[in-house]
């Protein structure tokens, strides 16, 4: 079969992963694209009855969706895409919602342009009939062979960003005719057949990176949402559109466009220096940065551990590995201080430098305290005895910027933290410790104000 023959190479691919051991990359054994046969083959469906007033003469899609709904408004111009691009194969017919009002259907069809009839399902008999529970989803239908019945091709309960690819391909009989050159298609077609893959990048800070933005009112920003889309600059990719489905880092930023998907692939680790520079990271590396991208991850949770990692994710609580600092012995101020004098001055008279006081006076040496109130010996993993913490400079120069031996011993760089973009760096690095937990009240441009190293001690 052509498209089995045209992702081969995949398999070949996982077939050495598999034959040498354990994957090199520190990944989960996983098969790549396991969904490609459901893609291919369709799903087996029963037909259904559908009311008189909705005349099915050739495929047609039925959008079951509400004028009021976010999710809805957010893929009309998509379906509105897909309408015009399969005129000469099928149809695309609207099915408002029972609780939506004349006014407010034909502002949608005003508002997205909508050439396709909207049907108003006033007595929910249609989304009865698709089984619909949600806006918007939508039915893959052809005439069927009993009268007043028709066949279901396909079924996207709900409906997504994307999915338009997924009714062509199913029109088209075959997906590997659609893939055009340098075209990016987004995150929800690329899971259509690499539905693992797709599952497991929902559990990296890929899959969130536009809503750091949106948290932090950049999305508009490009100098920002750049490294927090896919294909920002590149013809075909995130255009500035808010509403794209090209935001968050996805599979295509590293993967580059979906189409052709001939089996010629850009090189993903080329990728990571583009945004993962000096500026916006912490001594990054491929080799770090690619074991937190496990495309198999998901495999090793079930649905409850899957859902509470997505939650940490979007709470902020998730662990954050590439803040790590490159591995080295902290030195202490003094060694600071023979070439930052000015600095190390300013951070005599902060709290940081201050910060063992409260512990002291509690008569605390518990490790998991003094983690965010000592500088640690070295760095790697929070130490687990007191007696490796430098207790007597509380939070010091290198709790921030890093161990000093290769710095003062060979001129390498300290970590300077972002001075272009302190919300990538020193965010991440000051709310290891400063949580809604034990500072519930912080933010980080007047913190940044405090602890400025140019200020008067």
């Amino acid at each position: 079969m052509r498209p089995m023959a045209r992702t081969a190479w995949v398999g070949f691919a996982f077939a050495l992963v598999a034959a040498g051991g354990p994957d090199p990359r520190g990944w989960t054994v996983g098969t790549p694209a396991a969904n490609l046969p459901v893609v291919l083959a369709g799903q087996s469906l029963p037909p259904i009855a559908l009311p008189k007033n909705v005349a099915v003469k050739r495929p047609t899609l039925l959008v079951y969706f509400s004028p009021r709904c976010s999710h809805c408004r957010h893929v009309a111009a998509e379906i509105q895409g897909l309408a015009t691009r399969i005129a000469t194969q099928g149809d695309v017919l609207w099915i408002a919602s029972a609780s939506a009002d004349s006014s407010e259907i034909e502002e949608f069809r005003k508002t997205y342009a909508i050439s396709s009839p909207i049907v108003h399902d006033a007595d929910a008999e249609i989304a009865g009939a698709m089984g619909a529970r949600s806006t918007p989803s939508a039915l893959l239908v052809t005439p069927g062979a009993k009268a007043g019945r028709v066949d279901v091709l396909d079924a996207w309960l709900p409906y997504v960003p994307g999915y338009d690819f997924l009714v062509e391909a199913r029109l088209a009989g075959d997906p590997f005719t659609l893939f055009r050159p340098r075209e990016f298609l987004g995150d929800n077609a690329c899971g259509s057949c690499h539905g693992l893959e797709l599952e497991s990048w929902q559990l990296t800070h890929h899959s969130i990176a536009w809503w750091t933005l949106v948290d932090d009112g950049k999305a508009a920003d490009p100098a920002c949402n750049r490294c927090h889309v896919t294909g920002a600059g590149v013809t075909g990719g995130f255009d500035g559109n808010l509403e794209s489905n090209l935001v968050n880092v996805g599979c295509e930023a590293c993967h580059g466009p979906g189409g052709p998907h001939d089996g010629t692939r850009d090189d993903p680790r080329a990728a990571c220096a583009a945004c993962h520079d000096a500026a916006h990271s912490i001594a990054f590396s491929v080799e770090k940065g690619l074991p937190h991208l496990d495309h198999y991850a998901a495999s090793a949770l079930g649905t409850v551990a899957r859902a509470e990692a997505r939650r940490k994710l979007a709470a902020g609580q998730a662990p954050r590995p590439l803040l790590a600092f490159p591995q080295g012995k902290t030195l202490g101020s003094a060694a600071c201080q023979a070439c930052h004098p000015e600095e190390v001055a300013s951070w005599s008279s902060t709290a940081h430098a201050a910060a063992m006081g409260d512990l002291k006076r509690e008569g605390s040496d518990d490790p998991g305290c003094l983690r965010c109130h000592a500088t640690a010996l070295r760095s790697g993993p929070p130490p687990t005895d007191p007696r490796e913490f430098r207790v007597a400079e509380s939070v010091s120069c290198e709790s921030c910027h890093g161990p000093a031996d290769a710095h003062v011993s060979s001129g390498a760089p300290i970590e300077g933290l972002g001075e272009d973009c302190p919300v990538c760096v020193i965010e991440a690095v000051c709310t290891t410790c400063h949580t809604p937990t034990w500072d519930p009240d912080w933010a980080l441009a007047p913190a940044l104000q405090v602890i400025s190293h140019h200020r008067k001690p």
